[in-house]
C-alpha cells in the first residue's frame, strides 16, 4: 500500500501545484511597494549598493533576503518583476509540499484519504494564490516559517539528525522582521516543553546547538546591518513607532483580521474546535508520531501570538490579508484534521483499518468548491478601481497604481535630465522606472522623517509625512506627492497658484501615453493607456527641466 500511496501523493501535490499556478495567474499584479524592493535590487546588482538612493544609506525594505536574491537573479538577466512572481510560485509550491509532509509527520507515516486536503484548499484560497504576485517577499517567508515549525516539530520526535530549525528561523528573521517573533515563540514553546513535557531545567547539547544555529548567523546579519545602515532596525519600523495602538487596533487591525477571516470563510472554525480533540491521534505515539498535545500546543502558540500580533499593529493598507499568510497552512492543517476527527469519531476515535480516501475525496471536493467559488468572487470583486472594505486597497487599485506610475516613470526617465531630484509619495513604481534620486514623503527612505517627524495619521505605513518646510529645503525638482490625474490639464486658482510661485514651484501636466513605443516598459501589456491621461505635478520654477513635447504648463 505505501508505494501505491507514493504515487497518489505524487499525482495529488501535482494537481494541487497545476491548480494553484492557474489560480495565482489570475493575479498579474506588481503592487507599488514591490518595486520598493526591486529599486534596492537594482541599485545592488548595477552599482553594488543595497541603498535607495546611491550614496544614501537608508534601510527602506525589510525583506533583506528576497531583495538580495532578486539582485542575484537581475544580474543573471532576469527582471525583478518576473522573478518576484517565479519566485513566489516556487515558495507557494514548497508550502503545499510541507503541509503534506507535516501531515505526515503529524500522523506517523499512516496513509489516509484526508492527507491532501490541506494543500487543496491553499491552492483554492485566494489569500495564498494572490500573493503568488504583488513582487513581495510573502510567499518566500511564509515558506520559512513552515519548514521552521516542521523541522521543530520533527527534531521534538529525534526524526532529524542535526537541528536545523534554529537556523531556518534565522533564515526568516532576514527575510522578515516577524522571523524574530516566531523564534521567540517557538523557543517559549521549547522551555515549556521541556520543563513541564521532560521536566528538566537544564539544557543539553543539542540545545544549545539549536539556539546558537540562530543566533550566529543573525547576529553576524544584524551586526552587519547596524555598521552599513547605523541604525539597529529598518527604516520602516521607526515610521510606524510611535502609533496609537488602540486607534491601529480598533480603526485598522480588527478590520484586516475580519478581512482575512471574511475572505476564506474561517469563520467556520470555531464550529470544528468542540469537535477536535484527537482522539483518533492517541495511536499516533504507537507508530511514532508527534503527540497531539505537543503539536497543536505549538500550532495554536504560533497561530494565535501571530494573529494577535498583527492585529495589534494594525495589519496592511492591502486586502487579501498577506501579513497572515505564514499562518494560513497551519489553518487549512486544523481544518483537515478537525473534519478527519469529524469522520473517524463514529469508530470510536480507532483509526481505520485501510486507507479510505472516498469519504474525504466527497468532503474535500465540496470544500475546496465553496473555496474556490469564494475566490473567484473575490478576483471579480478586485477589478473595482478603488478602495476595498474597511478603506484597505483592492488588487485591482494597486496595479493600475503600479501600472500607471511605470509608465509616467518611463517617460520621466527619457524625457528629463538624470540629475532630476522627485519628491513622490509612493516610493516604488515611479522611482524605479524613473531611475531618478527621490525622496518618499513618508519616510520610507528619510532618517529625519521616520525618526524626528511626529505621527500625522494612522493608515498603517503611512503614519508620518514630511512638513513643508522640510520638504522645501530639500528643494525637489518635481513635487509627484502633490499630483493630480484628470484627462485635462490642472489648472489652478489664483490663489493656490500664488501660493505655490511664492514658495518657488508651478503646476506643470505631462501626458505620458506620448511614449516611443521602442521605449515601452516591459512591465506593461503593449500599449497600455493611462487613464485618465494627464499626470499633473509640481515643479521649481527655477529648474530648467523642459520645455518637453508633451509639457502643459499650468
Amino acid at each position: 500500500m505505501e508505494r501505491h500511496y507514493r504515487w497518489v501523493s505524487v499525482l495529488a501535490l501535482a494537481l494541487c501545484a497545476a491548480g494553484l499556478v492557474y489560480h495565482a495567474l489570475q493575479y498579474p499584479f506588481i503592487s507599488d511597494d514591490g518595486y520598493i524592493s526591486f529599486r534596492y535590487a537594482h541599485n545592488l546588482a548595477y552599482h553594488g549598493e543595497l541603498s535607495f538612493n546611491l550614496g544614501d544609506r537608508v534601510e527602506g525594505y525589510t525583506n533583506f533576503l528576497f531583495t538580495v536574491l532578486l539582485a542575484g537573479l537581475l544580474k543573471l538577466g532576469v527582471r525583478p518583476d518576473a522573478a518576484s512572481r517565479i519566485l513566489g510560485t516556487i515558495f507557494a509550491i514548497g508550502t503545499l509540499v510541507l503541509v503534506h509532509l507535516l501531515t505526515r509527520l503529524y500522523r506517523g507515516g499512516r496513509p489516509t484519504g484526508w492527507d491532501f486536503l490541506a494543500p487543496a484548499l491553499l491552492a483554492a484560497s485566494g489569500t495564498f494564490a494572490v500573493w503568488c504576485a504583488g513582487g513581495l517577499e510573502t510567499q518566500m517567508f511564509a515558506l520559512l516559517t513552515l519548514l521552521g515549525a516542521y523541522l521543530y516539530i520533527g527534531e521534538h520526535r529525534g526524526r532529524f539528525r542535526w537541528r536545523l530549525s534554529g537556523l531556518v528561523f534565522a533564515l526568516a528573521a532576514m527575510t522578515r522582521p516577524e522571523g524574530l517573533l516566531l523564534m521567540g515563540l517557538t523557543g517559549l514553546h521549547w522551555v515549556g516543553a521541556t520543563v513541564i513535557g521532560q521536566r528538566r531545567l537544564l539544557p543539553r547539547r543539542g540545545d544549545v546547538a539549536w539556539v546558537l544555529g540562530f543566533l550566529l548567523p543573525f547576529g553576524l546579519f544584524f551586526a552587519w546591518r547596524y555598521s552599513y545602515y547605523g541604525w539597529p532596525f529598518p527604516n520602516t519600523y521607526y515610521i510606524k513607532a510611535g502609533d496609537g495602538a488602540s486607534a491601529s487596533v480598533t480603526k485598522w487591525g480588527l478590520p484586516y483580521l475580519w478581512d482575512f477571516i471574511k475572505d476564506n470563510r474561517l469563520y467556520v472554525l470555531p464550529a470544528l474546535v468542540p469537535l477536535f480533540w484527537p482522539r483518533s491521534c492517541r495511536h499516533s505515539g504507537e507508530d511514532n508520531g508527534v503527540g497531539p498535545r505537543f503539536f497543536w500546543s505549538y500550532v495554536g502558540l504560533i497561530t494565535v501570538s501571530y494573529c494577535a500580533y498583527v492585529t495589534s499593529v494594525g495589519g496592511d493598507f492591502m486586502a487579501m490579508g498577506r501579513f497572515f499568510l505564514p499562518v494560513l497552512p497551519f489553518v487549512m492543517l486544523f481544518v483537515q484534521e478537525g473534519l478527519r476527527e469529524a469522520m473517524e469519531r463514529p469508530r470510536g476515535g480507532r483509526a481505520p483499518d485501510q486507507w479510505r480516501p472516498i469519504p474525504a475525496l466527497v468532503v474535500g471536493a465540496l470544500l475546496v468548491a465553496a473555496v474556490g467559488y469564494n475566490s473567484k468572487l473575490l478576483h471579480t470583486d478586485q477589478q473595482k478601481l478603488g478602495y476595498y472594505r474597511w478603506g484597505l486597497d483592492t488588487v485591482g487599485y494597486l496595479r493600475k497604481f503600479a501600472d500607471d506610475r511605470i509608465l509616467i516613470g518611463t517617460w520621466l526617465r527619457h524625457n528629463v535630465p538624470k540629475d532630476t531630484y522627485l519628491a513622490v509619495g509612493g516610493a516604488g513604481a515611479i522611482v524605479y522606472a524613473s531611475r531618478l534620486k527621490s525622496l518618499d514623503t513618508y519616510g520610507l527612505n528619510d532618517a529625519y522623517i521616520a525618526h524626528e517627524t511626529p505621527k500625522t495619521g494612522d493608515r498603517p505605513g503611512h503614519g508620518k509625512t514630511a512638513p513643508l518646510d522640510y520638504l522645501l529645503e530639500q528643494k525637489p525638482d518635481l513635487m509627484c506627492h502633490e499630483a493630480k490625474h484628470f484627462d485635462w490639464p490642472y489648472r489652478p486658482n489664483p490663489d493656490e497658484e500664488r501660493m505655490w510661485r511664492d514658495r518657488g514651484y508651478h503646476w506643470v501636466c505631462i501626458k505620458p501615453n506620448r511614449i516611443d513605443p521602442d521605449l515601452f516598459p516591459p512591465e506593461l501589456p503593449r500599449g497600455y493607456t493611462m487613464r485618465p491621461s494627464h499626470y499633473c505635478c509640481l515643479k521649481r520654477v527655477d529648474r530648467a527641466i523642459g520645455p518637453w513635447p508633451a509639457l502643459v504648463e499650468g
